[in-house]
């Protein structure tokens, strides 16, 4: 009887010893995602969009909107967010409003690193995901899809919801 215990636990010792340690590089997360209401063929425009016009000199207006969140990278491993998309819009697009000379810009960006251990805030007047050319009207109660690529790990598609912002 000793002698199978005593095989036993040399079997798992050695199964243990042979598993792949675990895996090390980015861990995503994204929490605290929201978009904010538009109606399409509306001339208000939203905070991040207001009186600015997009790199391709489409005017601002409630046929645009923007969401936001936090990644979060928990992993010992930087990554890289190189896209997002939705079907809610004919163009999705990553930007930074940049103040320079008192004047608010969007930039698009084409990629933005999430540092090891660390996170990366997507905020109003800040980072923010452009919708634009809505498909149809975000009303508050709503929820979208996006969908954000990443360098190492891959699509992550969250489920947004619409409301006013703080």
């Amino acid at each position: 009887m000793s002698r199978s215990v005593f095989s036993l636990l040399v079997v798992i010792l050695l199964l243990t010893a042979c598993a792949a340690p675990a895996a090390a590089g980015p861990k995503i997360s994204v929490e605290n995602a929201w978009a904010r209401p538009a109606a399409v063929g509306s001339m208000s425009a939203t905070p991040d969009t207001q009186g600015m016009s997009d790199m391709s000199g489409m005017s601002a207006s409630g046929t645009n909107s923007a969401a936001y969140f936090v990644i979060v990278n928990n992993g010992d491993e930087a990554d890289t967010l190189i896209g997002a998309s939705s079907d809610v819009a004919s163009n999705t697009e990553m930007h930074e409003t940049r103040i320079q000379n008192d004047v608010a810009e969007m930039v698009p960006i084409p990629r933005l690193d999430i540092p090891a251990h660390g996170q990366v805030e997507f905020k109003p007047q800040g980072y923010h995901v452009m919708l634009i050319g809505l498909n149809h009207d975000l009303n508050e109660g709503d929820t979208l899809k996006i969908s954000l690529q990443f360098e190492k790990s891959g699509t992550i598609t969250l489920d947004v919801p619409v409301r006013q912002g703080n």
